[in-house]
């Protein structure tokens, strides 16, 4: 198997794309350590890792709390040397025209998106570093490439991790650390906040929780000598940013 049970540390592994990319990481051989918020949606990720014959570890935290990271930290990761890789996929949505954003729904979301992410990959460095060609999988949206009005905050965030991951692969490179951005349009999964709210199913034409997790899986199958730097994707039927792309039939 490509894992060959090498740790991953995947957040809001809870349900969704996180928790697809777990099982699917799982399926290849790695080891999963999985962070989200929800203890009972990470139990049921645990218990299907293990009736597949993995093997995962569990931390309930909030991201974008510093100390509750740190306490996972400790807690999940005690024992190893080393991670193969980190997928940042916690993250949020808060939807509204700039009027009309309250500032804790403006705090919020960058709270998770952007300082959860970078609590996450500041936690995890140590083990990264260790391990050569560890790969740093960031999830972020056609948004922070083209942003749309009403998601000032949402893009905000999404466009802050991307410069984020940036700097990290500068810093990161010469100690083998590969950085891989996933810049995803309309994924048919959950997607909560103050202004908008939806659930598989609700995003006809979109891409899959699966389909990212896919590609994802793809890039950790990758040689350590091989980065892809920045993937832009979006289903076939539907569009990536504000084109209208005809769909195909």
């Amino acid at each position: 198997m490509t894992g060959a049970g090498r740790w991953v540390l995947v957040s809001g592994a809870s349900r969704g794309i996180g928790r697809a990319t777990a099982v699917a990481l799982a399926a290849d051989g790695y080891r999963p350590v999985l962070w989200a918020r929800s203890g009972a949606d990470l139990a049921a990720v645990r218990a299907e890792v293990r009736e597949r014959g993995g093997e995962a570890r569990s931390a309930i935290v909030d991201v974008g709390d510093p100390d509750a990271v740190a306490r996972a930290a400790r807690e999940s990761l005690a024992g190893l040397t080393e991670l193969a890789g980190v997928v940042l996929n916690a993250g949020q949505g808060r939807w509204a025209p700039l009027a009309e954003i309250e500032p804790q729904d403006w705090d919020g979301t960058l709270r998770t998106n952007l300082s959860g992410s970078f609590h996450v990959l500041r936690a995890a460095l140590p083990l990264l570093t260790a391990a050569p060609g560890a790969l740093v999988v960031g999830l972020l949206s056609d948004s922070a490439v083209h942003p749309f009005p009403e998601r000032a905050a949402y893009a905000a965030s999404k466009s802050g991790l991307r410069a984020l991951l940036e700097v990290a692969r500068r810093e990161l490179r010469e100690r083998g650390v590969r950085v891989s951005l996933v810049v995803p349009s309309r994924v048919d999964t959950f997607f909560e906040g103050a202004y908008t709210d939806a659930a598989p199913g609700t995003r006809k034409g979109a891409l899959t929780a699966a389909d990212i997790a896919a590609l994802v899986t793809g890039i950790f199958r990758l040689p350590p000598e091989i980065e892809v730097r920045e993937t832009h994707v979006a289903a076939m039927t539907s569009t990536f940013g504000p084109f209208q792309e005809r769909a195909s039939s």
